[in-house]
C-alpha cells in the first residue's frame, strides 16, 4: 500500500479491505483511515506503536511515516484512502495539524459513524457508489469530534527519519544508493545505515524495491505501458532485475500479474497517489 508523492491524476479516494501483512514505514500526502471491525494490529506512526483492537479507527494525517508491523489472522477492516482536497471542509487542518493520538473508538464517537462505516463496508466492491464520497465525510466528521489536533510544524517533519522517507519516496525512480541519499540528507553513510536497521527496521535497497514495485503494480494496471517502460519508469536498471525483485515482492512475475489484472483477480483500489 505504498503511496508515492505525485499528482493526482484520476482517484481522489480509494475504498477496500485493510491490508494486514507487514508494510515497511513509508509516508505520502494523502489520509489513510483504518476501520479494524476484527481481530488486531499493531501500526507504528511516527515511531509510536499503535494497537488496534475490534472497532478501532486509525486516522493517518499526510507526512506522518507509518508501518504496518504485526496483525492478528482474523484481522478485518475497512481501509479509506483520500486526497485532503476531497473534502473541503477538513481539508485545511489535514495539511497542518496532526493527531496527538491517532486512535479512536467506535462507541466512544457518535453514533452515525457506525452507520457511515457500515454503509462504506456496504460499498467496497462498487467504488462509483454515489453515496460513498458523503459517507466518507461522515466518518471522518465523526472521528474529528475525538481527535486532539496539534499544528504538525515542527512536531516531527524535521526528524532526520521523516527527511529520509520524504526523498527515496520523492526520488524512487532514480538512482538511488545508500551513499546518495546520505550526501543528500546531509548525514555519514554509517549514520544513515544505523538509522534504517535500528530506527527503521528494514534495509534501504528493501524499502526502495517494496516502494518501486507497489508504483510498478500500479502502472501494470495500465494496458498501453509495456512491461519494460514499468520497469524503466520504476527506476530499474534492467528488465532482469525487475522481474527479480518483482518475484520477491509479489510471489509472481509481471507478466502473471498482467494476467491476474486481466482476469479480475487482482485490484488497484489500494493505490491512490500523492498530492
Amino acid at each position: 500500500m505504498a503511496v508515492l508523492v505525485e499528482p493526482v491524476k484520476e482517484k481522489q479516494f480509494v475504498l477496500g479491505p485493510i491490508y494486514s501483512g507487514p508494510y515497511p514505514a513509508h509516508l505520502h500526502d494523502v489520509v489513510e483511515i483504518l476501520v479494524l471491525r476484527r481481530g488486531h494490529m499493531g501500526v507504528k506512526v511516527n515511531g509510536t506503536l499503535y494497537t488496534l483492537g475490534p472497532d478501532t479507527i486509525l486516522t493517518i494525517f499526510p507526512g506522518m511515516v507509518h508501518s504496518y508491523e504485526t496483525a492478528s489472522e482474523d484481522a478485518k477492516g475497512l481501509f479509506v484512502g483520500l486526497n485532503p482536497r476531497l473534502l473541503e471542509e477538513f481539508h485545511q487542518r489535514l495539511i497542518t495539524c496532526w493527531p496527538v493520538n491517532p486512535t479512536v473508538r467506535i462507541r466512544e464517537c457518535p453514533p452515525d459513524l457506525e452507520n457511515a462505516v457500515s454503509r462504506l463496508e456496504e460499498y467496497m466492491d462498487n467504488e462509483n457508489h454515489p453515496l460513498i464520497q458523503a459517507y466518507i465525510h461522515v466518518l471522518l466528521a465523526c472521528v474529528f469530534t475525538k481527535l486532539e489536533l496539534v499544528p504538525s510544524a515542527g512536531v516531527n517533519k524535521d526528524s532526520l527519519v521523516y527527511r529520509i522517507m520524504y526523498y527515496i519516496q520523492a526520488h524512487a525512480q532514480e538512482n538511488l544508493s545508500l551513499d546518495s541519499v546520505a550526501r543528500e540528507i546531509g548525514v555519514s553513510r554509517s549514520h544513515l545505515s544505523h538509522l534504517f536497521s535500528q530506527k527503521m527496521h528494514i534495509r534501504f535497497r528493501q524499502l526502495l524495491n517494496t516502494i518501486r514495485i507497489e508504483k510498478a503494480c500500479h502502472l501494470l494496471h495500465d494496458p498501453q505501458r509495456s512491461i519494460k517502460e514499468v520497469c524503466f519508469e520504476c527506476g530499474f536498471e534492467n528488465t532482469r532485475t525487475f522481474h527479480r525483485v518483482f518475484l520477491e515482492e509479489q510471489k509472481m512475475t509481471p507478466g502473471e500479474y498482467r494476467e491476474k489484472i486481466a482476469n479480475g483477480w487482482v485490484s488497484d483500489s489500494h493505490y491512490i497517489e500523492g498530492i
